[in-house]
């Protein structure tokens, strides 16, 4: 493979993310900004994509679209195989599948998510690495990742009962900003911990994260989707609340509304 370099390397082990300025040429952005709005536009089918929506001063906007590889072609090639894949597997170290997708839209108002780590929402497998692909520009005032660097190396870090870094560690960790710009990718591990503020800005701020495991610990992808559903539809009827939440953690800061995939 040997696409990272010495440098890049040390960054991942090290911090515990890594980023890589325009992995994708102006040509392969253009068609992802596509897809993604191809993918943003599907009426809601409660057996096939999972559309998240949420509440801004412009309404109600999707927040998020999950299981989206299935029906789309281009976007299935392009996640499943090629130069993400092979990235991927680099710093994995073996080869990789895919675990999860999503698109997380963050309009002009939408939602932050708290101080979390993915794995405590990332069940069946121990470790996975996130490969976020920026589609807009991504800023402190439109809502880009910050990360702990280095954490990673701790495991669990202060747990709340919402799955979280509680506040009151959270508030004590060193920040770091990481702002992306379309054709961008960030990569990051399960253990590394991560937040996003709200979007301030006035221009939306989508981005992709495609979550892969170790090829050798099996495909989980349909057993993630089948498990999540299962659990909102348990949560929709004891009344629990937790159905307003956008995963099985409740980091997401924004107003779940008229969530479609789980009415």
């Amino acid at each position: 493979m040997a696409n990272l370099n010495s440098s890049q390397l040390q960054n991942w082990n090290n911090n515990g993310f890594l980023k890589i300025p325009r992995y994708f040429t102006t040509n392969e952005i253009e068609e992802i900004q596509q897809w993604v709005l191809e993918i943003s536009s599907w009426e809601p089918i409660n057996d096939k994509w999972m559309h998240h929506y949420e509440s801004t001063p412009d309404g109600p906007r999707l927040s998020r679209t999950e299981n989206f590889v299935p029906f789309h072609d281009n976007m299935r090639m392009t996640v499943t195989s090629g130069k993400v894949i092979k990235i991927v597997s680099e710093l994995m170290t073996e080869p990789t599948v895919l675990y999860k997708e999503k698109i997380n839209y963050k309009y002009p108002g939408g939602g932050g998510y708290a101080a979390h780590q993915d794995a405590p929402a990332y069940e069946f497998i121990d470790f996975h690495i996130t490969c976020l692909i920026s589609v807009d520009s991504a800023t402190p005032d439109s809502g880009c990742l910050y990360f702990a660097s280095g954490r990673h190396q701790e495991g669990f870090i202060a747990l709340d009962e919402k799955g979280c870094v509680s506040p009151e560690t959270a508030v004590t960790m060193s920040w770091q900003p990481v702002p992306t710009k379309p054709g961008d990718i960030l990569l990051f591990g399960s253990y590394i911990p991560h937040k996003s503020p709200p979007n301030h800005s006035n221009e939306p701020r989508r981005i992709i994260y495609l979550t892969y495991n170790a090829k050798s610990q099996g495909d989980w992808r349909e057993k993630y989707y089948a498990d999540k559903r299962e659990a909102f539809s348990q949560y929709a009827a004891d009344s629990s609340k937790r159905d307003k939440q956008i995963s099985k953690i409740a980091h997401f800061r924004g107003n779940i509304i008229e969530n479609a995939e789980f009415d």
